[in-house]
């Protein structure tokens, strides 16, 4: 169980998706609100970092994942918080000099 007390949206995501097959690599959720988003989306997405272990804001709309079940998590967050939503897999390329 993560944490004690009243449950967030983000851990009920989750949670839930834990019998979901996970695949590691590089996660794009891509989100878009008509609107500024419930300062509350913003502590969901740290959470989801805190306990998969991964995952980072790159933009205000771009929040990258390691893992399916963080980066489902994080689109299922974006959906609950009213945003449209894309996910993508690629693949992290570093950019040599």
């Amino acid at each position: 169980m993560i944490g004690l007390g009243r449950k967030s949206i983000a851990q009920k995501i989750y949670e839930g998706l834990e019998s979901i097959e996970d695949q590691e690599g590089t996660w794009l959720v891509i989100y878009d609100f008509k609107s500024k988003p419930n300062p509350r989306f913003w502590g969901n997405l740290r959470r989801i970092k805190g306990w998969a272990g991964d995952g980072e804001l790159i933009q205000y709309s771009v929040y990258r994942a390691e893992s399916r079940r963080s980066a489902l998590t994080a689109v299922k967050v974006a959906e609950y918080y009213g945003a449209d939503v894309v996910l993508f897999r690629g693949e992290l390329v570093e950019v040599g000099q």
